[in-house]
């Protein structure tokens, strides 16, 4: 008996529709989180903004609400792999919240945990969704090595591949008409706006998901695949899907810590959760 099946065996007996609604309920808590510091984080650098110290506290819950939602994920989960990956995500994640020095460390664990989630899952994915994992996976890792790792030079190809991941969202779930539409008006509204005031789309893209060095048509692909992948989620009711999306669209690059823990729950909500499939 492994590790992870003993901490189950220890819970109480929970039926089984629970032990699966918890982990969802819990990762779409931390969305909630990671969705509010989004607007936060817009809202103190609009004119007039209120006070940053708001701000800096909801980044600091916006980070530990989804370190504990991957570790409560991770105790229910019922492949001991994916458990173990996703304690990794949510105990490191913690402790980088308690010390610095736990940065380098946590950095490392967030990203193998990660990959753990992804290859114990890779025989329930299809192909075209191993490639959008395996894209958002680069992108976790680049990302790091730019923010923790100090690489600078790095962001901006983290950022490209973040944005690349968020436009390969659609193979996640079987987007209908409707959903289509929706992708592509907020692929033209991004270009739109991006051409007409390319400061004010550069100053939102940096300060909400501090994305450096990319270009405007990946952006606005970026943007059609989150509305595209939400909009069918929504409608369908899938809410471990629908949660993925909000936290990896509005996490940010995942260059430090606070972006990469909940960036690293949405890859594992889109591969692993139950219920998202």
């Amino acid at each position: 008996m492994s590790a992870h099946e003993t901490v189950l065996g220890r819970l109480p007996a929970l039926p089984e529709e629970r032990r699966q609604s918890l982990p969802i309920a819990a990762v779409g808590i931390a969305a909630v989180a990671v969705a509010a510091r989004f607007v936060a984080a817009l809202a103190v650098n609009a004119p007039g903004a209120p006070s940053t110290v708001a701000v800096e506290s909801l980044g600091w819950i916006a980070t530990a609400i989804p370190a504990l939602a991957a570790v409560v994920a991770g105790v229910f989960a019922s492949r001991p792999t994916v458990g173990f990956g996703l304690l990794f995500v949510g105990v490191f994640g913690l402790l980088s919240l308690v010390s610095g020095a736990a940065a380098a460390p946590a950095a490392v664990a967030v990203v193998a945990g990660t990959v753990a989630v992804v290859v114990a899952s890779r025989e329930r994915l299809s192909t075209g969704e191993r490639g959008a994992g395996a894209v958002l996976l680069i992108a976790l890792a680049v990302g790091l090595a730019s923010g923790v790792g100090g690489v600078v030079g790095l962001r901006s190809v983290a950022s490209t591949l973040a944005l690349a991941g968020l436009g390969l969202l659609p193979v996640f779930t079987a987007t209908d008409g409707r959903a289509l539409i929706g992708g592509g008006l907020a692929f033209g509204a991004v270009v739109a706006v991006g051409l007409s005031v390319p400061f004010v789309t550069g100053a939102v893209t940096l300060v909400g998901g501090g994305v450096v060095g990319t270009s405007l048509p990946v952006v606005a692909l970026a943007a059609a695949g989150t509305v595209s992948t939400a909009s069918a989620a929504g409608r369908t009711h899938n809410w471990p899907l629908l949660a993925g999306v909000v936290l990896l669209a509005l996490a940010g690059v995942p260059a430090t810590l606070g972006s990469a823990v909940p960036f690293a729950l949405g890859i594992a909500a889109l591969v692993s959760l139950e219920g998202s499939r």
